[in-house]
């Protein structure tokens, strides 16, 4: 059992540099697109991993007490990269560790760790600025499906999800499932779609697929909980008289009891009805889901919380679609009747709130009502030889979409580690021309910093560092190394690109985090320390 203790200085700082080099050791291996993967042993099975983030979360702990606190430091750091953008975890750990290990260099030298947290702060918006300099929007198909493969590096997915997010568009809905294969496959579906199937197999009878299918039908929306057959009495009644002969139903919850009126035989004759209700909403979700589907409708929900009553339904509440489909699990409906100013209005809002969400499961539903309203669904089955494979690659592939999405808003910058060297230079000339030892000082952290990505990627890929940033440093311009192609190119016409919004995330939370870490001097031991299976 670890026993309490208090460590001073300059054990701290040597037990936090151990920890962050101990998971900066298992992560650096995964930049680039040649990369080195880490195993992770999961009870009895073991697991193949490529993501920083993801290898990031399975060190839990490391068995040296002192060490542990360097390593979930940034371990914290990473896995809010990992949660953001999707991608960015190994540039971010090797960026942390270059600063945090030059910054206990300065601070040896004479250096106020403070004021130099200070200075690194103070200059991380001019870097950053600095970085994002050439970004540009994606201009094609191709350029996704080589920003696609800079993410993945499998060939097959980049093509398949660079071509779907270019059809679709970076608020489309993108549904990632496991394929029976060992390729992937995908497919389009016009209109949207929710979770929540039909409420009766009975509905689905007769059809192929067990999906039932109806063409020009009525919609309404409530959240009312059919209980007893009366209920829903007055709404099929009217129905009726507006020679409405296919409904689709969106309720709260309907009974078995309930079910009766609309699977009575007499009834099925004149009108086809499909009940369904909407699943995996969060708590108070549910209400906006409901006014989604009114607005691609052009129905009025009927809503219990408004003091509404189905005995209170007019023919204008009825919205309607061209084609409304229902198999037991899912809904959906394409060509709506709803306002497409209203639409389009509600678009604007929610992606006003999707640009300044901070927490990621706000991002993640406000994008799939996103992808909803504007009507396009691509799904897409990924296959593998195993259950393990298949699991890693479809992991795989909705972090490469997260990725292809922030490409898509927020543009692309030069890729391979170019985009953050060049911003080496003009640090180093401020240097020479500050006078307080901790300006001095950042200035050279961060151009140290800004060469340590391209160094790990090109070590990654068999080379000597050194030796290429040498030939790079002499053809200049916007020249990178393709490892690939064993050659010095013109990264941007080469179709080498990252993406802007997650180098800067990468490059913001390494500086703000390690500056952080350098202000550290005394580590308090508990005898049995609390441990976090999330970061």
């Amino acid at each position: 059992m670890p026993r309490p203790r208090v460590i001073h200085q300059p054990g701290t700082q040597q037990a936090l540099k151990r920890g962050i080099a101990t998971l900066v050791k298992a992560i650096a291996p995964t930049l680039g697109p040649t990369p080195r993967r880490s195993i992770a042993q999961n009870q009895a099975k073991f697991e193949l991993l490529d993501d920083g983030g993801v290898i990031a979360r399975r060190i839990v702990a490391l068995p040296e007490q002192e060490d542990d606190v360097g390593a979930m430091l940034l371990r914290q750091a990473l896995w809010a990269v990992h949660q953001h953008v999707g991608d960015g975890a190994a540039t971010t750990a090797v960026l942390y560790e270059r600063i945090y290990n030059e910054g206990l260099r300065f601070i040896a030298a004479g250096a106020d760790p403070m004021r130099l947290r200070a200075r690194l702060m103070e200059l991380l918006p001019q870097v950053s600025e600095r970085l994002l300099a050439d970004a540009r929007p994606l201009r094609s198909e191709a350029e996704l499906q080589a920003l696609a493969f800079s993410v993945c590096y499998d060939e097959e997915m980049a093509t398949v999800l660079g071509e779907v997010i270019h059809s679709i568009g970076q608020y489309g809905q993108v549904d990632i499932r496991a394929g029976h294969g060992r390729s992937l496959e995908y497919n389009y579906v016009e209109g949207s779609y929710w979770r929540g199937g039909a409420q009766s197999k009975e509905m689905l009878r007769g059809f192929q697929r067990a999906v039932v299918e109806l063409h020009d039908a009525a919609i309404l929306v409530t959240d009312m909980d059919i209980e007893e057959p009366r209920d829903l009495v007055p709404v099929m009644s009217l129905a009726l008289r507006c020679g409405i002969k296919n409904l689709l139903l969106v309720v709260g919850s309907i009974s078995e009891t309930g079910l009766s009126v609309v699977l009575d035989d007499r009834l099925k004759d004149k009108i086809r009805t499909v009940v369904v209700k909407i699943d995996e909403f969060h708590p108070g979700e549910l209400s906006v889901l409901q006014e989604d589907i009114a607005l691609l409708t052009g129905a009025k929900p009927v809503l219990q919380q408004a003091g509404d009553s189905l005995e209170d339904v007019r023919a204008g509440d009825f919205g309607g679609a061209r084609w409304v489909w229902a198999d037991d699990k899912n809904f959906g409906f394409a060509s709506g009747k709803g306002d497409p100013l209203q639409l389009r209005e509600q678009a604007r809002r929610l992606r006003a709130a999707y640009a300044g969400a901070e927490n990621d499961d706000d991002r993640a539903r406000l994008l799939g009502r996103l992808g909803r309203l504007n009507g396009g669904l691509a799904t897409v089955y990924v296959g593998g030889i195993a259950e393990d494979e298949i699991r890693g690659r479809k992991e795989l592939a909705e972090r490469t979409v997260r990725a292809l999405r922030r490409a898509a808003s927020d543009g692309v910058i030069p890729g391979g580690g170019v985009a953050l060297l060049r911003c080496r230079e003009q640090l180093l000339a401020e240097a020479e021309a500050q006078d307080e030892l901790e300006s001095r000082a950042a200035r050279h952290i961060l151009a140290t910093a800004a060469e340590a990505p391209i160094r790990q990627l090109l070590a990654n890929a068999g080379y000597d560092p050194s030796e290429v940033l040498a030939r790079l440093g002499q053809a200049g311009g916007k020249s990178g190394f393709d490892v690939m192609a064993d050659a010095i190119v013109d990264v941007t016409e080469a179709g080498i690109l990252d993406v802007a919004q997650v180098q800067l995330e990468a490059l913001q939370r390494a500086v703000s985090s390690a500056a952080l870490a350098l202000t550290i001097d005394v580590l308090v031991l508990h005898r049995e320390p609390e441990t976090m299976t999330d970061p």
